[in-house]
């Protein structure tokens, strides 16, 4: 899985909604967000703060890579970035802006937002100007359905799923809860497989049958020759008939030791 590392020094105001994510995060130790590690001023005595780093494949890429998950697997991606909606919502946690990709999935399943803070600027960035980006608690919704909606759509759950998506994404605390609820009662998590199951029409190698590397070490021997020590090689002709001529001298040894 190709995974790149994400982390940001951001500076933004001493007030504001800036500064009520700066200290929001700093309180908590998420698991599947990403946490302020360092705090402090810069030379102009803005506030400057360190995040992450966080290691993993965005989210379209890691799907692109597990193919088709199967519901286990999306319970597994979707159940922790539903814990952060419930979470936001209910205001138990304050998230900032973030676009689907900017969910992380480690190499063992673990999804993480790495979310950007409000009214601020990255002192790290690029000066690409960012498009798509909804509140955090939209963004992990929409970054949810994404993966649901890679799952098979003849599986059992999808229709009543599919239902409390559109509500969650309409709604509030309480239709947060429930498709919270609908998706963990879809099916026991499983672990995420990277590498999707081979096509039913990949030609493979067919294994040779026992005997055969015999068989192709014989015709290597009469093709090139049979090698001796030192690393030269006898062509077969020669070796054959130094062969016969043991086999004659043995006879005729056996023959004149019997003979009275």
């Amino acid at each position: 899985m190709d995974a790149i590392t994400l982390e940001h020094w951001w500076t933004g105001p001493d007030s504001g909604p800036f500064a009520t994510w700066v200290a929001d995060r700093s309180a908590a130790d998420p698991v599947h967000c990403v946490r302020v590690t360092e705090v402090g001023r810069g030379a102009d005595g803005r506030l400057v703060v360190h995040t992450g780093p966080v290691r993993g494949a965005p989210l379209p890429d890691a799907l692109e890579r597990i193919g088709q998950p199967t519901v286990g697997v999306a319970v597994t991606l979707t159940v922790p970035l539903l814990d952060l909606v419930v979470d936001a919502v209910s205001g138990a946690i304050v998230l900032g802006v973030a676009r689907a990709d900017d969910v992380l999935v480690d190499d063992a399943g673990a999804t993480v937002l790495v979310d950007h803070p409000p009214d601020a600027v990255d002192l790290t960035g690029s000066g690409i100007v960012r498009t798509s980006e909804t509140a955090g608690a939209t963004a992990l919704l929409h970054a949810a359905r994404t993966v649901w909606e890679r799952v098979d759509p003849r599986a059992p759950c999808r229709a009543v799923l599919d239902a409390a998506m559109a509500e969650a994404i309409g709604g509030g605390v309480a239709e947060a809860r429930e498709l919270l609820r609908v998706v963990r009662s879809t099916a026991a998590p499983r672990p995420v497989r990277w590498d999707p199951p081979r096509d039913d029409f990949d030609f493979v190698e067919p294994t040779p049958p026992p005997g055969d590397d015999v068989v192709a070490r014989l015709r290597g021997w009469i093709v090139d020759g049979v090698p001796v020590p030192g690393g030269g090689k006898l062509p077969v002709r020669r070796v054959v008939v130094g062969l016969v001529v043991a086999t004659g001298l043995a006879v005729a040894g056996v023959f004149a030791v019997s003979s009275p």
